[in-house]
């Protein structure tokens, strides 16, 4: 089966579990998490439900690496998945930090991200940002809108990177220092040991702050901030070589060269998002019972209809006056118009025996919005 994604020589299956799972634990994340992600990677391409661009930069369906069902699949990754944990060191890297890197900025910068299969558009174009088809490697369209001045442009990056965007401005937390709060960098890949030098791909925006890329194209994250100054970038980012009035989005290295997403970010992630999960939970729960406790209070707190028959008979003289009192004043604690009537008709002694007393007392509740 052609694949112009994947590249498999051999067992393909089998290949393609080793490659995933050395780019998950490479970064330090635990064998058994980067074999969830990775077979549920696997799984996704064989439902048809993982895409990518190809060389031309159009968005086609990711073929499956060979052609056997969903079930036999999974059950030969799992095999290698079982022995990829059972060894003491399943995968390893070696980073290289420090290296000198191409400098793009300007027009080389965008020509760099589309060459890399990044689409791009008009920064301020209005359409759907997460819409593949909103954006274009066509180098003549391109062209078309620097030649009208446009500079800014936004990346549509999603199924094949993803960015960190760690800020740097003077009047925020400094996303530099965050970084190295959560991860220690005894801890660290190479490549995040001294950022950004030590990093292979990375954008410096206007503000001093830096995009870090890394390949990724597994399932949505969907978490925007994984810290304060550190926002995740799925789907779009400012487009490498883009302009603002303060200054350029200048690319330092070769995004073929970016690392893959390490394991250790991804946990960082999905322990953000359970955490956040927790407080909506809880927040909601609280609310529920605030409603219920202020609820029950007022139920606690409902005046009799003993009391308001007294205060009725106080008031008025005269079975109708005191039936339009009464219920006048059920209606305002909440009662409805036959809790309200049961209760004149049990007390003939205070509200006589009118024949027109429902008339009178469902038509106090009527005028007043009482409940029915």
């Amino acid at each position: 089966m052609a694949n112009d994604i994947l590249q498999f020589n051999g067992n393909q299956i089998a290949n393609f579990v080793i490659e995933k799972m050395n780019s998950y634990i490479a970064g330090g994340m635990e064998p058994e998490t980067a074999a969830r992600l990775t077979r549920g990677e696997l799984a996704a391409i064989y439902k048809g439900e993982h895409r990518s661009r190809n060389k031309s930069g159009i968005w086609i369906m990711t073929p499956p690496p060979e052609a056997m069902s969903i079930e036999a699949a999974l059950v030969k990754c799992d095999v290698v998945l079982a022995n990829i944990i059972s060894r003491k060191d399943p995968a390893s890297t070696t980073a290289t930090t420090n290296k000198p890197r191409n400098e793009y900025k300007s027009s080389s910068g965008i020509k760099h991200a589309v060459a890399a299969g990044i689409g791009i558009k008009d920064f301020y174009e209005r359409s759907r940002d997460n819409a593949p088809d909103a954006y274009t490697t066509d180098l003549r369209k391109i062209e078309a809108l620097w030649n009208k001045g446009i500079r800014l442009f936004k990346a549509f990056i999603n199924g094949r990177f993803l960015a960190l965007d760690i800020d740097r401005k003077p009047s925020k937390v400094d996303g530099v220092e965050t970084f190295y709060r959560m991860f220690p960098k005894k801890n660290l890949p190479a490549e995040l040991q001294n950022i950004p030098d030590s990093f292979p791909c990375y954008t410096l925006t206007p503000s001093g702050g830096f995009h870090l890329y890394f390949k990724y194209t597994g399932p949505e994250l969907k978490l925007k901030e994984l810290a304060p100054s550190i926002e995740i970038k799925e789907w779009q980012i400012t487009c490498p070589g883009s302009r603002e009035e303060n200054g350029d989005y200048v690319l330092y290295g070769e995004l073929n060269e970016a690392p893959p997403l390490y394991g250790l970010i991804i946990d960082a992630i999905e322990e953000m998002q359970r955490k956040k999960e927790q407080a909506r939970a809880k927040y909601s729960q609280s609310r529920a019972s605030a409603v219920e406790d202020r609820s029950t209070c007022f139920e606690k707190t409902r005046i009799s209809l003993d009391v308001l028959a007294d205060e009725a008979t106080s008031a008025y003289e005269g079975n109708h006056n005191r039936q339009v009192s009464f219920a006048y004043r059920a209606c305002r604690c909440r009662y409805s118009d036959t809790e309200a009537l049961t209760y004149v008709k049990s007390r003939p002694d205070i509200f006589g025996e009118d024949k027109d007393t429902e008339t009178t007392i469902r038509s106090v509740f009527s005028a007043n919005g009482g409940k029915q």
